[in-house]
């Protein structure tokens, strides 16, 4: 395979062909799965906020479900916003570990990361996320599956819309001898 495609590329340029240019899809994949590294590091490394943070445009929405202190979503805006949440989630919650969520069938395995253009001029990366995290306050550790919508322009998140489904959270069971 790595032959072939080194034939490939030696033949377009005998023949003054240029290469094909590199997949745009993959740096925006990158940009989503740093950002799932970044967020993990939430909680524990001093810096991870701002390590976060410079993921997202100046002026990005990141937007949530509702929380106990309201009702609806909740839009964090901007640098500031974005790292008022970066604090919230260190405060409340340590040992994160979410993942994007691989799918199997006919015994292949893939990480999916959807990616389509967007009308405001970048494109939009969707993804299934795994969340795992453990509750500070109570010490118990839980899994929420949920879903990341990320708009990208420039190589910045513009607006990130994060849906997790409280209704499946499922407590962690560290102990549990499986039969």
């Amino acid at each position: 395979m790595r032959a072939t495609a080194l034939l490939a590329l030696s033949l377009a340029a005998s023949l003054g062909v240029a290469p094909p240019a590199p997949d745009p899809a993959s740096a925006d994949e990158q940009l989503v799965r740093r950002w799932v590294e970044r967020w993990n590091g939430l909680g524990g490394t001093p810096g991870a906020a701002d390590a976060l943070v410079e993921l997202y445009a100046p002026d990005a929405l990141h937007i949530t479900g509702p929380n106990p202190d309201q009702r609806g979503t909740a839009t964090y805006r901007g640098h500031d916003g974005i790292r008022a949440l970066a604090a919230k989630v260190a405060d409340e919650q340590e040992k994160l570990a979410w993942r994007i969520e691989t799918e199997t069938a006919n015994d292949k395995t893939a990480t999916l990361v959807h990616v389509a253009a967007g009308p405001w001029g970048g494109p939009s990366v969707a993804v299934q996320l795994v969340e795992v995290y453990t509750d500070k306050a109570s010490g118990k550790r839980w899994l929420v599956p949920g879903a990341g919508f990320f708009q990208v322009a420039d190589g910045k998140i513009r607006r990130l819309r994060l849906y997790m489904a409280d209704g499946e959270r499922v407590e962690v069971e560290p102990d549990r001898k499986r039969p």
